[in-house]
């Protein structure tokens, strides 16, 4: 079982976005700095990451040698991203957002904290932020266009079972619960398809959607590929191993902020799924076949196999104007207010340093400039919230001239 995460900062995102601010062709590679990050842009309301797949290890970059680092990768997953992406193409003109970590995980493992990620290291600490920046840029050109999508982190496991293992940030104990205590608002918040379960087309409970006959393990056991939580293998037993979800699925799905973008983390098995290139392909296939079905039945109706926008290019999408902080890069201190383009609702402003920790809870109101002063003169993060919710972020730096 993966130990969930506490919140983590998305470290310079807003930073990083305004200098990727660009238009991105669907079906096009676009690349962080020395090649160590890939995104292949799209155009669908589906986003895949590969962390684990990198094959780079440049010398200039240490082998990761921290306690308890874990620097095996996960074999053929890059390769299954890339033929996953193809498959989807092939079904429907239209590409699904893919991002891969192409450096080996001895050097970089990007789905960690950013400690943990890249030991210490800058080049690789760079490639984690433009990693995690990519997949923002994703979800910023997913919501804005579709209002609600489905993100897979893809992973391979060696456990002894052979049966993908699908983690919805719920631990295999949690999984053995009876449907109604699962079904209760504990457990929901905790899952990672926490909006889905409360917003489903056919307005299913959170148990059916996750080991119901119409959920994403069903559907995959049905077309041969057995998953556990599924109706034919709703929960693995006490003594089976078995991964629920990490730092990504935590970050990027809807558990997060209670956001609109549901997720699961997708452990593979080696055994007629990665094995061999022939079993990558076919199971790729197989995958697009069953997330298009998955999406029609829980999202978009009968429209999920033709969700392309008209536009062939999507440009990204402009921050929000509705708020200021100045001066970024601040010094000693800086200010944040919001502007006249502010919709009325109560407005809070939290900080956090780029480990997750809050720093400071202050109220904003529409006439109001507040004074932030870090303790630690250090980068933080802004977290803007109206009537509870997270309205916007802004990393800001520290530097002193």
């Amino acid at each position: 079982m993966m130990k969930k995460p506490t919140l983590t900062a998305l470290l310079f995102s807003f930073l990083f976005f305004k200098a990727f601010a660009q238009t991105y062709t669907p079906g096009q590679s676009y690349f962080g700095t020395n090649g160590y990050v890939e995104y292949l842009a799209g155009n669908l309301p589906i986003i895949v990451t590969a962390p684990h797949g990198g094959l780079l290890s440049p010398a200039s970059i240490p082998d990761r040698d921290c306690a308890g680092c874990t620097t095996v990768n996960d074999f053929n997953t890059q390769e299954l991203a890339r033929a996953f992406a193809a498959a989807v193409h092939e079904r429907t003109g239209c590409w699904p957002h893919v991002i891969f970590n192409k450096l080996h995980r001895r050097k970089l493992d990007a789905n960690r904290d950013l400690l943990e990620a890249a030991d210490g290291n800058p080049d690789a600490e760079l490639a984690w932020n433009e990693f995690h920046i990519f997949v923002e840029t994703a979800k910023n050109q997913v919501l804005p266009t579709f209002g609600k999508g489905f993100y897979m982190d893809f992973h391979g496991h060696g456990h002894d079972i052979q049966r993908l293992e699908l983690g919805y940030l719920l631990s295999q104990t949690e999984l053995q619960l009876a449907d109604n205590v699962l079904d209760g608002q504990t457990y929901i918040k905790q899952s990672s398809i926490r909006h889905l379960a409360s917003n489903n087309a056919l307005e299913l409970s959170h148990s059916e959607l996750l080991r119901g006959p119409l959920s994403l393990g069903s559907l995959l056991s049905g077309r041969g590929y057995p998953a556990t939580p599924s109706l034919p293998d709703p929960f693995p037993d006490p003594d089976e191993d078995y991964f629920d979800g990490g730092y990504n699925t935590v970050r990027h799905s809807s558990y997060q902020f209670g956001g609109r973008l549901d997720g699961v983390q997708i452990e593979c098995n080696r055994q007629g799924v990665r094995d061999s290139m022939h079993n990558v392909l076919r199971f790729a296939d197989s995958l697009s076949v069953t997330l298009l079905e998955y999406l029609g039945l829980h999202y978009f109706g009968d429209a999920a196999e033709s969700l392309c926008p008209s536009d062939p290019a999507l440009p990204a999408p402009p921050v929000p104007d509705f708020f200021d902080i100045f001066p970024n890069p601040y010094c000693v201190h800086f200010f944040v207010k919001l502007t006249d383009h502010a919709p009325a609702g109560d407005w809070v402003c939290e900080v956090y340093d780029f480990y997750g920790n809050l720093l400071k809870t202050k109220p904003l109101e529409q006439d109001q400039t507040l004074e932030i002063a870090p303790r630690n003169r250090e980068n933080v993060l802004v977290v803007l919230r109206r009537d509870g919710a997270v309205a916007a972020l802004q990393a800001v730096l520290q530097l002193c001239r």
